[in-house]
């Protein structure tokens, strides 16, 4: 009986193994059609199968153990409308697909659906979040001018082609903001601010606000932290976008998702240039009119002109492992726009930046590690040149500059917990004649906990809390460590009328500058060795309601400064930064936000306006009790945003207010209102899969004069026109239904 048994096992075996053979994986991801974000909770069938199942918290699905052959795969998800994918699997195949599910509203007869807002997720609590849909609608320059017209930013840079652009938040200093991109800071070691007209608006999936760091982003920022995130490899589409100005700016840009035997590879490469005749107006509004000539003469600069090209490259192979690599190359002229002809110079900036960087994250469920390794390097050459005739004011400076950095993460979600503990190291080290050995460098140290949930939680609990809170601890070379903590909560009531009250405290801190501390000494400034930490306590009390389509808010912030950093005239009548006693920052922020209307004829309004107080507490003559240098009294921000069925007409104003110049009060900058007005259309094509976008829009509608920072150009009236093209990558199986 041995014999047959030993048979029948091997013809079993042998089944076994050849259906095994024969099986093949079907997996792939549903996701969201105009914004590429992914759709958790979608759900799949396999026609004429028993084959059900629901896609992950990350839109992602898989189905393994069919057979070859060919399949009906139907996918739905409610507010989205059905898709039917006809599919077509081989034997030892592994099919990947994306299915891109478009918006459709829901038709409830006789009732009525109220959302209440959920409570603060902990690391969103707070924050305002930008998304990639409106970065396609309405295409800005670059980040700082869409945080600027979103009422979340106040630019601070001259604003002329191709210069840097940075922006404060609530009062805060450029150099006060931390900028991260995908968790990487980007703030500059030798001056603080970070530039982000560095980063393409083509590669950003979504910004995120703070005014106050969560744990897990940073603590060293007593201005607030910008996160960046940027696009992830797995987007199937190719996306070709220019922009032109009537006065020679041109932009172009290309995304280019694909994949290729299980390999999801992302590229965007991003092109900007200026002819270098750069029109602007000369305007009395803050003193520098004695070195003007014509006051109110349009002038053209033929020497402003810049090239800017930027490539980021995403690689996802099969694994938790994802590479990347981003380089950015800056050639620039930046003239001063002082119009003083014995004065006038030419000046430029060469500038090479690139990044490395590995990602690496574990996990589905219970605790994820995450695993990310960075190194960085950048070139710059700045020059001045005023001739022959005063060669002593002739400047070249070179400066270089590498990072590396490291940092492990563990991440629980489990019930109401969501618990984040991480840790890491970051070294950085710049070389430059400017300093004063030459070279300065500096280790960073860092390791946090944040836990955020709702201990409450309950089903149908009318009255819902948020509780984020968090600790960090930062260690500098030559320095002491830095401990902050953070603790937030918030309560959400309501129904019909819902509502939601948020109040948090944290401690922040920012490190002086490799400027500050090692400025070579020369005919006008030095550094300050001897420069302690800037340190601040954050409080904030925030209230809003929503009812029926709007919502309003009302947000109070206090801001205590002690050893603020600040340049000053020393007793030899050179600028050198010294510490302030101390400076308080408040304010109070209101909000409306609505939206009227259904369907193809819908209209959206948002109005921001921020009353803030930044006042000097140094206890010196002249300046105590005077309002800080560039503080606007009031900032207001409107956006009107009105959908005619195959048209998108939008409007945005920013209104500011008078801003000093000098610590004491005698000289400022006017207010000013700017209008910017658009308009989009657009077209889908080949089912959906095509998208065409043209839009027109008008930059400072009513030809206004405003200036940014003192003895910066104003910038006239510009015209703006720009196309794109989406085309989705997805397999031509997917039809609609």
């Amino acid at each position: 009986m041995r014999i047959p048994l030993i048979l029948l096992l091997a013809i079993l075996l042998t089944a076994v193994a050849a259906h095994a053979q024969e099986t093949a994986v079907l997996e792939g991801r549903v996701v969201e059609a105009r914004t590429g974000l992914p759709l958790p909770g979608a759900h799949l069938r396999v026609a004429g199968t028993p084959w059900r199942l629901q896609a992950g918290p990350d839109g992602r699905f898989r189905l393994p153990g069919l057979a070859p052959g060919s399949y009906q795969l139907e996918v739905t998800h409610v507010g989205y409308r059905r898709r039917l994918a006809e599919i077509t699997l081989g034997a030892h195949v592994s099919e990947a697909l994306e299915v891109r599910l478009h918006p459709e509203p829901v038709a409830l007869p006789d009732m009525t659906v109220q959302v209440a807002p959920l409570p603060a997720a902990g690391e969103y609590a707070g924050a305002r979040v930008i998304t990639r849909e409106t970065l396609l609608r309405e295409k800005p320059r670059d980040l700082a001018e869409l945080l600027s017209r979103e009422g979340l930013a106040e630019i601070t840079s001259d604003g002329s082609p191709g210069g840097s652009r940075t922006v404060s938040l609530r009062g805060s200093a450029a150099g006060q903001v931390l900028v991260l991109l995908d968790g990487r800071p980007l703030n500059e070691a030798g001056g603080g601010a970070a530039d982000l007209s560095r980063i393409s608006p083509a590669e950003v999936q979504r910004v995120e606000v703070y005014p106050q760091a969560p744990a897990s982003l940073g603590m060293q920022a007593i201005g607030g932290v910008i996160n960046i995130i940027t696009l992830q490899p797995g987007l199937r589409e190719a996306r070709i976008q220019a922009q032109a100005s009537q006065y020679g700016e041109r932009q172009g840009a290309i995304t280019l998702g694909h994949g290729w035997g299980g390999w999801p590879v992302l590229g965007i490469f991003e092109h900007r240039e200026s002819n270098g005749a750069y029109r602007y107006r000369v305007s009395p509004d803050d003193g520098i009119d004695l070195y003007t000539r014509s006051v109110g003469q349009t002038l053209t600069r033929a020497m402003a002109d810049y090239r800017r090209d930027h490539l980021a490259l995403k690689l996802d192979p099969p694994g938790p492992v994802q590479v990347g690599y981003r380089r950015t190359l800056l050639r620039r002229h930046n003239p001063d726009y002082l119009p003083v002809s014995l004065l006038e110079h030419d000046a430029g900036t060469d500038d090479d930046r690139q990044e490395f960087y590995l990602e690496a994250q574990g996990g589905e469920g219970g605790w994820r590690p995450e695993l990310r390794l960075a190194a960085e390097g950048y070139g710059q050459q700045t020059w001045t040149d005023y001739g022959p005739q005063y060669p002593a004011l002739n400047r070249r400076r070179n400066l270089r500059g590498e990072v590396y950095g490291a940092e492990a993460a563990w991440r629980w979600r489990q019930g109401w917990r969501n618990i984040s503990l991480g840790a890491g190291s970051r070294w950085e080290r710049l070389w430059s004649a400017d300093l004063a050995r030459g070279y300065a460098g500096r280790r960073h140290e860092f390791g946090y906990l944040q836990v955020q949930g709702d201990p409450f939680a309950a089903e149908g609990r009318a009255l819902r809390t948020g509780l984020y809170s968090g600790v960090r601890a930062d260690l500098y070379s030559g320095q002491q460590a830095f401990v902050h903590p953070r603790l937030g909560l918030e309560i959400v009531g309501g129904r019909e009328v819902a509502w939601s009250l948020r109040g948090e405290a944290a401690g922040a801190y920012s490190l002086p500058t490799f400027n500050a501390l090692f400025w070579q000494e020369d005919l006008q400034s030095r550094g300050n060795p001897d420069l302690k930490p800037e340190r601040s306590l954050n409080r904030e009390l925030a209230a809003r309601i929503s009812w029926r389509g709007w919502e309003t808010g009302l947000t109070g912030f206090d801001r205590e400064v002690w050893d603020l950093i600040y340049w000053q005239l020393d007793f030899d009548h050179k600028w050198k930064p010294l510490n302030l006693y101390r400076a308080r920052i408040s304010g109070l922020e209101a909000s409306l936000a609505g939206r009227t209307g259904e369907g193809p004829w819908h209209a959206q309004a948002t109005v921001t306006s921020r009353w803030m107080r930044a006042v000097n507490q140094t206890g010196q003559p002249n300046t105590d009790g005077q309002i800080l240098p560039y503080r606007p009294l009031n900032t207001t921000t409107l956006s009107l945003r009105q959908n005619l069925k195959a048209l998108d007409l939008d409007l945005s104003a920013r209104w500011v207010s008078r801003r000093y110049t000098n610590d004491a009060n005698t000289q400022w900058l006017s207010p000013y209102t700017v209008w910017d007005a658009g308009l989009t259309r657009t077209f889908d094509l080949d089912r959906g899969r095509t998208r065409v976008t043209l839009r027109a829009e008008v930059r400072n509608l009513f030809d206004r004069n405003y200036r940014l920072v003192e003895a910066a150009p104003l910038p006239l009236r510009e015209f703006w026109v720009s196309a794109g093209l989406e085309k989705s990558l997805l397999s031509s199986l997917l039809t609609q239904p």
